[in-house]
């Protein structure tokens, strides 16, 4: 399955959610603060990266900042969780709510996973319409 990467300060959320998401089948990786978070993901890139929007060290929407910055990290996505006002303005592929959903986070790195699995067939095309139009002309499997 995927390789995720969990960033979060409470060592209790980062276990618990480790344990739920490697009983789906995930690889599951964690760090208590960005810049730990950065550096795994530098080492070994992830498919998929959860972090808390307040993170010591590097927040979540400065590690995404970076990690946007560096080409072979950019294509990561990002589901950054946050309580209280919404994070600033930063790319990510989606925000939650904290308390997560178990389900409902469930179904977010399902999405996210098919995304990566699409991008990775399609060698990475140049922008969105580059891929839109390769979907159009995809044979139909079978």
């Amino acid at each position: 399955m995927a390789d995720i990467l969990i960033v979060d300060a409470d060592t209790g959320v980062l276990s618990t959610l480790g344990l739920l998401i490697a009983a789906e089948g995930h690889v599951v990786r964690t760090a208590t603060n960005g810049n730990d978070a950065l550096s795994l993901a530098r080492a070994s890139r992830p498919d998929v990266l959860i972090s808390d929007a307040r993170t010591p060290g590097l927040s979540g929407p400065a590690l995404v900042r970076e990690m946007r910055k560096d080409p072979e990290l950019a294509s990561v996505p990002v589901i950054l969780a946050y309580n209280g006002p919404l994070p600033p303005r930063v790319r990510v592929f989606r925000f939650m709510r904290k308390p997560l959903r178990y389900a409902r986070l469930l179904k977010v790195l399902h999405r996210a996973e098919q995304l990566c699995a699409r991008r990775d067939a399609r060698r990475r095309p140049a922008n969105w319409r580059t891929a839109r139009r390769s979907l159009k002309r995809a044979p139909e499997p079978g």
